[in-house]
């Protein structure tokens, strides 16, 4: 399950039993056989994506499900078919019925697995090669959102061509994979992840964190954790691919520090079990393992830990650990009875639940420290998981997240032509609030506000030369209209086949002269947490290259509001330390004139 494991890589026609055990079908794989199955299908399915992300493992699901449907399935694009094949030769022979000079369409769709980077290379290659795929790689690009080679006035046979970029499918939240891929970890017979019957049988279960961790993710705890991991990849701005989250499942189930010096984790447990190690049992416990996890989901997770929310139950929780054992012991102990009420056991909490009962018994100050702090992380994480502390969430980020979900329904309604007034409304609503923030933020971060006006500088690169002219700009819903994003623009059926949600809110900027559509604005959480700091006068810090991203969206916001026609100014003057704001007039003759006047000294 760990991402740098030999099974986290699927071969077409070589499924492991445990691969077979932890794939889950998704709307893709409806959508693939639903598309080949059309009484006129597309003459090729290409799924694409980032490694990881299930690619191959949708073929090898169309292989065993429905083989019969496509006239070729190509596993993956990366691969030749022999060690001495060059992969260009060997992809152009075997899409043939797909180049510019077939004699002729494939009856039945080629199905085609591709790295997208493996793609946008292949594409120079057949073309130096002599090899004419032109209409092939312009529907591919055009759909990637990529820059294509213009084919007008080419005759070329009608070539059909669906993409589903298994990187904008969503893999976490309601509805999503990642639900599914936790209730895999439900015990059960010999073909499951976890082996009821040796479990069954192990001396050592009530010292097994794994086992607990299993049987708490696949029932009680499988939508607060989704929810985290959601949270994580709107942190992120992109969906973590199937592959990142089964890494996240395995290191929070069988914590590295705890399981990986094994061969066979069971004797991590077993040798927990004949020393009466609770302390093992505590440190290896979901709890504590959902924000301890590491990997590169498990480190965005970790700065979601409730231990680390300003919250008075934080605070408690380490104020108040290993004082009052029985008090430590009770959200354990109301975990086991929820656990209990799904008919499931649970031994490992059982112990966990006395140990915090018994408390400390070290007469070492580092010690009782050390377990002091595990206490506090098990109390406050299984609260957690009984839903019962607040969300953490500031103020402005629930501003964003709710900006967000209007967006992605509105944006959903207009991408498949379903109009809906109401929608209408609430994207206005929540953007407009966000955009106000934005405005401000810019203002505070690069610009200036001066006699109720917000002002960014012309130039704003080079620190060594301050800025003495700055534009007035406005930023309202009236210039920063919510657009459907790039993915569901170039590729409006793709999207909605993989259930596309956006991670971000992409606005057009309407800042040029006679309404003019300059640009896009694509805003994440990240960027947006940043803008709506800087307007509470809280600077930035730590994320370098996002700040000089938003550097680079205030110059152009500037430039576009330069040309605007009478646009008022504001002029630092060096000498006097007086500043100006200079407005352009037209008086009744037409005569231009500027109207200077002091603002501060």
């Amino acid at each position: 399950m760990r991402a740098d494991a030999q099974g986290a890589v699927v071969a077409l026609g070589s499924q492991t039993v445990s691969q077979a055990a932890a794939y889950v079908p998704s709307a893709v794989d409806d959508a693939i056989t639903e598309l080949a199955s059309q009484t006129v299908p597309p003459h090729a399915i290409f799924i694409t994506g980032s490694a990881g992300g299930g690619k191959s493992g949708a073929a090898e699901f169309q292989r065993q499900a429905h083989a019969e449907k496509f006239s070729v399935i190509v596993e993956d694009a990366t691969h030749a078919d022999s060690p001495g094949e060059d992969q260009a030769d060997s992809l152009a022979r075997r899409l043939a019925d797909l180049a510019d000079d077939a004699d002729q369409r494939p009856s039945a769709p080629i199905l085609v697995a591709a790295n997208i980077g493996m793609l946008i290379q292949l594409a120079p290659l057949w073309k130096e090669r002599g090899f004419r795929f032109t209409a092939l790689v312009h529907a591919l690009f055009t759909r990637l959102g990529l820059p294509v080679e213009d084919t007008a006035g080419q005759p070329l046979l009608p070539l059909q061509v669906e993409v589903l970029n298994l990187d904008h499918r969503p893999t976490a939240g309601e509805g999503t994979l990642l639900p599914e891929m936790l209730k895999r970890l439900a015990p059960g017979d010999g073909t499951a992840l976890f082996d009821a019957r040796r479990c069954g049988t192990c001396p050592a279960i009530s010292h097994c964190p794994a086992h607990t961790n299993a049987v708490l993710l696949s029932t009680v705890a499988v939508n607060a954790f989704d929810m985290v991991a959601r949270r994580a990849a709107v942190e992120r701005g992109r969906s973590d691919t199937p592959r990142a989250l089964w890494d996240l499942v395995s290191r929070t189930v069988l914590r590295p520090e705890l399981y990986d010096s094994f061969v066979d984790p069971c004797e991590a447990s077993l040798q927990a079990h004949q020393k009466d190690d609770a302390t093992f049992v505590l440190r290896g416990l979901l709890p504590v393992t959902a924000f301890t996890a590491g990997g590169e989901v498990g480190l965005r997770i970790a700065a979601q830990s409730p231990a680390l929310a300003p919250t008075r139950e934080a605070y408690e929780a380490f104020a108040d650990s290993g004082l009052l054992p029985i008090q430590d012991a009770r959200p354990v102990e109301r975990l086991v009875e929820a656990v209990e009420r799904a008919g499931i056991d649970a031994p490992a909490l059982r112990t966990a639940a006395e140990a915090l009962k018994a408390g400390s018994t070290s007469p070492d100050a580092t010690q009782e420290r050390a377990w002091r702090d595990l206490v506090a992380a098990t109390v406050i994480g299984s609260r957690y998981f009984l839903d019962e502390l607040p969300d953490p969430q500031f103020d402005e980020e629930e501003r964003f997240l709710r900006a967000l979900s209007a967006y992605e329904r509105w944006q959903a309604a207009k991408r498949d032509n379903h109009g809906d007034t109401s929608l209408e409304e609430d994207v206005e609503q929540h953007v407009s609030a966000m955009v106000d923030e934005l405005a401000g933020g810019f203002a505070a971060l690069f610009g200036a506000q001066a006699s109720g006006g917000t002002y960014l500088p012309v130039h704003i690169y080079d620190a060594r030369e301050p800025t003495r002219v700055f534009v007035q700009f406005r930023l309202t819903l009236a210039e920063a209209v919510p657009v459907l994003d790039k993915p569901s623009s170039t590729n409006p059926t793709g999207t909605r086949h993989v259930g596309y949600r956006p991670m971000a809110v992409s606005l057009r900027i309407e800042q040029g002269r006679d309404g003019r559509p300059d640009g896009q604005l694509a805003v994440d959480l990240p960027s947006y947490r940043i803008l709506s700091a800087a307007t509470r006068g809280v600077a930035s810090s730590g994320d370098a290259e996002r700040v000089y991203a938003l550097r680079r969206a205030a110059a152009t916001l500037a430039r576009l509001a330069e040309d605007r026609e009478y646009v008022p100014m504001l002029v630092d003057d060096p000498t006097s330390g007086c500043r100006f704001v200079i407005e352009p007039r037209t008086g009744f003759s037409g005569k231009l004139t500027l109207n200077a006047r002091m603002v501060n000294e």
